[in-house]
């Protein structure tokens, strides 16, 4: 605790004589007593508005004078509006407009000034006007479950276009039980709402419209609600006996919503109206967000690099990796205790599907240097190389060479990542095609480098992202070290998919987040240039070759059109 009574006396001092003065000075207060109540430093008396006695105690927070005070009754009883529950009064001096300049003594004249102007105890004949801006974040769940409703939706149904409507009802969440209204053309996009899933308590409710006005209170019962409504017999039917579904009051003007609950009742809800920001913050665009990313390797790096393309509007992935989430995973992963057991990939697709359910995801559970059919590994060779940008986050040198090799051969960007032992920084480099040197050239340049400077590469511990210590334990790079690399393998991923790939002096990245090695400490960038690609030798041609093998490829073409 901070004590401010303490660290502060004189502080202390002034509010002391402040309240003390304000009792001698002033008819309509009191002091009874100084105390501390609840281990806080408070003042009882008693305020006196229109000859009424209001027993008070001025509080004074741990905080204070960066918090405002605030008054309380004595006792749990409700005199205002302006008043939380039974408790705290609200006053002009409040939270959203305290200064540190004013006193308890300034709280307490505020108090009085709101029981002159109420007279709560007296014929209450007058309300004191709110000068509360209270917007609907703050009163998302005060008092009535919330309605979203996307504003395209809701014009829909004000003009009564809207299709197919459908409502998803979400139980048991943090008391605000929220339900979200969508029709057929919310459902074309990638960035659809959700389909129901039991695993998480979301479920599918009916919907009902009615172009009536809608009730000022909660209808009483059901056979109410319909007749409000004005719904024809098979509607009413319907609504009568409907355990679970929502009624949508569209007059064309504000839309109400009545929720319709197991048991027979109803119960009118708050409605929030979204704007629409499809794809806003993505900041893609729509060529870019066409364009396929593949990730090998989903483990703490790439499952956060394919987190942050995906929200970042790249809706096309193919995830590679044949590992398995362990509990030990998660200190680093972008996933959690709910995926552990399961392969990596497919926990991952699950999460990226959370996120963007009209995403196109391939994920292929193997590794690729792992012992398998020819043919099986021909085709997910295949599938990786149909990314855009193949994306190598293994840690695993020979694959990224391997991934190297696979994405100049079909002229693909291709982009590696690497955390360094202990989380001393990354190498993030990035290979274009037809402009950078080849990265089997580019690392073998970065190894010479690293031996100009008299200085060997890092090098992974017993671990990978690891290194022993000077006393010999492991030292492992957490997840800031994993989590920024990701944010800037990411980013490079998406400068290349925009058409803006970093420039070719500085494709290859040293990003250092602490004092050793070549790095000076945390924010050391170093910029290496890897070199300019050659002019390569011709490709030798035999045309023969290639007659034979066009002529045997129409024959296949021939046959798959007519079915042979």
């Amino acid at each position: 605790m901070k004590f401010w009574w303490l660290a502060n006396s004189s502080r202390l001092g002034v509010e002391k004589a402040g309240i003390e003065s304000l009792a001698r000075e002033e008819e309509w207060f009191e002091l009874d007593r100084w105390r501390f109540h609840a281990g806080r430093l408070s003042a009882e008396g008693v305020l006196i508005a229109h000859g009424h006695r209001y027993a008070v105690r001025l509080v004074y927070p741990d905080q204070y004078p960066e918090v405002p005070a605030w008054v309380e009754p004595h006792d749990e009883v409700r005199w205002t509006a302006h008043q939380y529950d039974k408790g705290t009064l609200c006053l002009e001096l409040r939270p959203d407009n305290w200064s540190s300049g004013a006193t308890g003594a300034d709280v307490l004249r505020s108090a009085h000034n709101l029981l002159m102007i109420e007279n709560p105890l007296g014929k209450g004949e007058q309300k004191a006007p709110s000068v509360h801006d209270i917007g609907q974040l703050q009163a998302y769940d005060w008092g009535a479950h919330p309605v979203l409703i996307g504003s395209g939706c809701a014009e829909r149904i004000r003009a009564g276009t809207a299709r197919d409507l459908s409502a998803l009802r979400w139980m048991a969440n943090d008391d605000v039980w929220p339900i979200l209204i969508h029709d057929e053309e919310d459902r074309r996009l990638a960035r659809r709402p959700p389909g129901p899933d039991l695993n998480s308590w979301r479920f599918q409710v009916p919907v009902y419209v009615s172009g009536e006005s809608a009730p000022s209170t909660g209808p009483a019962d059901r056979a109410e609600l319909v007749r409000t409504a004005a719904f024809d017999p098979e509607t009413s039917t319907a609504v009568e006996a409907s355990t679970a579904g929502v009624v949508v009051f569209a007059d064309g003007t504000d839309l109400g919503v009545v929720h319709l609950v197991a048991d027979g009742g109803t119960h009118r809800r708050r409605v929030f109206v979204l704007p629409d920001e499809d794809g806003a913050r993505s900041v893609r665009s729509a060529d870019a967000g066409t364009k396929r990313v593949t990730v090998v390797g989903a483990g703490s790096v790439g499952s956060k690099i394919a987190e942050a393309v995906l929200r970042s509007g790249v809706q096309h992935l193919t995830l590679v990796d044949g590992d398995v989430l362990l509990p030990g995973n998660l200190e680093r992963h972008a996933l959690d205790w709910r995926d552990v057991g399961f392969r990596k990939v497919h926990g991952l697709k699950r999460r990226l599907f959370g996120i963007v359910p009209g995403a196109e995801i391939t994920a292929i559970d193997v590794n690729l240097n792992w012992q398998r059919s020819a043919k099986t590994h021909a085709w997910q060779i295949e599938a990786v190389a149909e990314g855009n940008v193949i994306v190598d986050a293994t840690g695993d040198p020979a694959t990224a060479l391997f991934l190297a090799a696979v994405a100049e051969a079909n002229g693909r960007a291709f982009v590696s990542a690497e955390v360094f032992e202990g989380g001393l920084g990354a190498l993030i480099a990035a290979c274009l095609p037809n402009r950078d040197v080849p990265f089997v050239e580019g690392r073998a340049t970065f190894l010479a480098w690293c031996d100009a400077q008299g200085i060997k590469p890092p090098e992974p511990g017993p671990r990978r992202y690891e290194m022993l210590a000077e006393d010999g334990a492991p030292v492992i790079a957490d997840d800031a070290a994993v989590t920024i690399t990701a944010g800037h393998a990411a980013r490079v991923v998406l400068d290349i998919l925009d058409g803006n790939p970093p420039p070719t002096d500085s494709a290859w990245l040293l990003l250092g987040y602490r004092k050793g090695w070549l790095f000076d400490g945390h924010g050391h960038t170093i910029r290496l240039n890897v070199g300019e690609r050659g002019v390569g030798a011709p490709v030798a041609d035999d045309p023969e070759a290639r007659s034979f093998a066009l002529k045997l490829f129409k024959e296949w073409v021939g046959e798959s059109s007519t079915g042979g």
